[in-house]
């Protein structure tokens, strides 16, 4: 049974049971279904199961995290960065979530603020507003004034969000463990590894210190820019559960008539924010993940102002030369190359075609080699690179899944305010300049550099790695574990051969000797013997023929 397989979260048994019933209502439990179906019985002739079931799967699941609370509304922003794994249907469907959830009672926000900034909030603050101005999943945010007037924006976390939410990360862990050692169809897929990767993610945020620390890098690499601003903080006034930031006069780029009886040309800010977010990949390697139009807002002064950087994505030169590669052979001829690059920054299951996948990758650069580079639609190639890399059950890096949503949203964003934006347009100058900075004289060298230090490290681990070898060797104490993955099945097939072969050849000679008790000459023990032998075997070879 799943829920008594639990054994250290027994606790959170019950919870598990409403994650479960929630999951069979809406028609998304068919995985568990077949592994543990006593389980699930209570649960599959809800009256409400057969309706939901026909709407389509992005909204199920976008409508199922919404119903499961703030630590699957997070889940499932989450997956929404990865079309690679659950299809560009849903992806789609879950940018829309609604995170926003009822506001906890000032009371306990106050307490909050009380112990993580360690002094009463009379000291802290000179005005704070018990209302506050917006709530989200994992927080709240109120408007405050310092003593010294400074209008202030403060996010204080939910009362007890932080304990609710570890115990469904620790369910959803040991769901996707169970999942992935019980169905070898949807292991490919690693659901293990995405719900480890979702639960690091979602504990990063409730620790409000990490995005304070965002966002002092972005103000950093946004110093000198004119047109950009991003909120000052405030880390005195800052803490785990605790972000005190600016208050940022302006308005959100999607209220256009607004932009337009403001004077101020879309089309122009449509390329200063794309110019930004471009910046921030090729120059800065640390971009903003989340550049919907309410985190985008126009300040009286056309200044662009970025909000929200809890979710940001970060590329080392490896995950940048691999973007790059990639970007380049689409437009290129080199199909080969264009396949090489797809492999060397992707995790493939050990059974995937490489010539098929060679195949698709050709004809889909075909398709784009012979269009100009401004003419290609950046939403489009990205749309049918994630389905083919789906289809071939490839994962991409999470860093370059969240990338590609962050250009797809881009695009939007841009020709929201621009009807002939072109996002590809816009990339090839960048491209190029990866590019030539990649073969300059002065990078050569930092890599030769870095290269011969790697070396230098290995050659000087080397002598003590081999003399442990050979120590363990001489001591006879050297182990070797080989691990196996999908041979059960095949183990228990030639065990059970071997026991029919056993019993039709006792049986047989049983029969022969018509060893007693016999009925009309024959051995009851032998004709028992080679019946089920017979049996066995039949069913044997029905499975063969099922594979």
């Amino acid at each position: 049974m799943l829920l008594t397989s639990l054994s250290s979260y027994q606790r959170d048994g019950k919870r598990l049971a409403q994650i479960v019933a929630v999951l069979v209502r809406y028609g998304l439990a068919e995985r568990l279904e077949r592994i543990e179906p006593d389980f699930l019985k209570r649960w599959l002739h809800h009256e409400d199961v057969k309706e939901l079931a026909g709407l389509p799967l992005g909204e199920r699941v976008r409508r199922a995290c919404e119903e499961l609370g703030p630590t699957f509304i997070k889940i499932g922003q989450i997956l929404s960065t990865r079309p690679d794994v659950v299809s560009l249907e849903v992806a789609r469907e879950l940018e829309s979530l609604q995170s926003g959830t009822p506001a906890s009672p000032v009371e306990g926000v106050i307490e909050i603020l009380e112990e993580d900034l360690g002094a009463p909030m009379e000291e802290l603050f000179a005005e704070f507003e018990r209302v506050p101005l917006a709530s989200a999943s994992i927080g709240q945010v109120h408007l405050a004034k310092l003593h010294d007037g400074t209008p202030v924006v403060v996010k204080v976390q939910h009362p007890g969000i932080a304990a609710k939410v570890r115990v469904d990360l620790n369910i959803l862990v040991h769901l996707a463990r169970f999942l992935e050692e019980h169905d070898t169809e949807l292991r490919d897929f690693g659901p293990l590894a995405l719900a480890e990767e979702a639960k690091r993610t979602v504990l990063g945020e409730l620790d409000f210190r990490r995005e304070l620390r965002n966002q002092q890098a972005f103000e950093r690499n946004f110093a000198d820019n004119p047109q950009v601003r991003i909120p000052a903080t405030f880390p005195e006034l800052s803490g785990p559960r605790v972000l005190t930031m600016e208050w940022v006069d302006g308005y959100s780029v999607r209220e256009q008539d607004r932009l337009v009886a403001d004077g101020f040309d879309p089309k122009q800010l449509a390329w200063v924010g794309a110019h930004a977010f471009l910046t921030m990949v090729f120059e800065d390697r640390l971009f903003h993940a989340d550049p919907h139009p309410g985190n985008v807002f126009v300040q009286s002064n056309g200044r662009l102002a970025l909000l929200d950087f809890g979710m940001v994505g970060r590329l080392d030169e490896e995950l940048l030369d691999q973007l790059v590669d990639l970007m380049i052979g689409f437009v290129g001829s080199d199909a080969q190359a264009l396949a090489h690059t797809v492999q060397r920054m992707s995790l493939m299951p050990a059974g995937v075609h490489q010539a098929e996948l060679r195949r698709d990758l050709a004809e889909l650069q075909a398709e784009t080699a012979n269009t100009p580079f401004d003419q290609l639609d950046m939403v489009e190639l990205l749309d049918r690179f994630t389905n083919l890399v789906r289809t071939h059950h490839i994962r991409l890096p999470p860093t370059i899944s969240l990338l590609i949503k962050v250009l797809i949203m881009l695009d939007g964003t841009s020709r929201s305010l621009d009807r002939s934006f072109s996002l590809m347009e816009l990339l090839r100058p960048y491209c190029e300049r990866a590019i030539k900075k990649r073969h300059s004289p002065r990078e050569q060298i930092r890599r030769a550099f870095e290269t011969g230090r790697d070396w230098t490290r290995f050659l000087g681990r080397l002598p003590g790695t081999l003399d442990d070898i050979a120590e363990r060797l001489q001591n006879q104490n050297m182990r070797i574990d080989l691990q196996h993955q999908g041979l059960e099945a095949t183990v228990d097939r030639l065990v059970s051969g071997i026991l029919c072969a056993a019993m039709l050849l006792g049986g047989s000679i049983l029969w022969a000797l018509k060893a007693p008790p016999t009925i009309f000459g024959i051995s009851v023990l032998g004709f028992v013997g080679t019946g089920l032998a017979l049996v066995h075997g039949v069913r044997l070879l029905l499975q063969l023929g099922k594979r």
